[in-house]
């Protein structure tokens, strides 16, 4: 039995800020980059496994394993997103209710 070592995982280290969101014109939260990183990391996850289905039931593959991996990234980059929308609408909410 042969035992492979365990990889380090990327996670949310791949998120990048780009140059242009710090510009000279002062600092810049980059939130529209992280939403749309987001929302295409959904798009993209719920496509291969609509693929992965299509492939399956047509009989041109036979590998549950992958299917089940896919359709869980693609559940958890769902449920990612809803907690991004969460929190921005509850920061909204905080901001609203600050009284000046």
């Amino acid at each position: 039995m042969f035992i492979t070592d365990i990889n380090k995982i990327d996670g949310i280290q791949n998120t990048k800020f780009n140059e242009k969101d710090y510009s000279s014109e002062g600092a810049q939260v980059p939130f529209k980059s992280v939403f749309e990183d987001a929302i295409k990391n959904v798009a993209e996850t719920d496509e291969k496994v609509n693929s992965d289905v299509a492939l399956l039931a047509t009989g041109q593959s036979d590998d549950l394993h992958n299917l089940q991996i896919d359709i869980t990234k693609a559940q958890l980059s769902l449920q990612m997103m809803v907690q991004l929308r969460n929190r921005a609408m509850d920061a909204y909410s905080e901001i609203m209710r600050i009284n000046l």
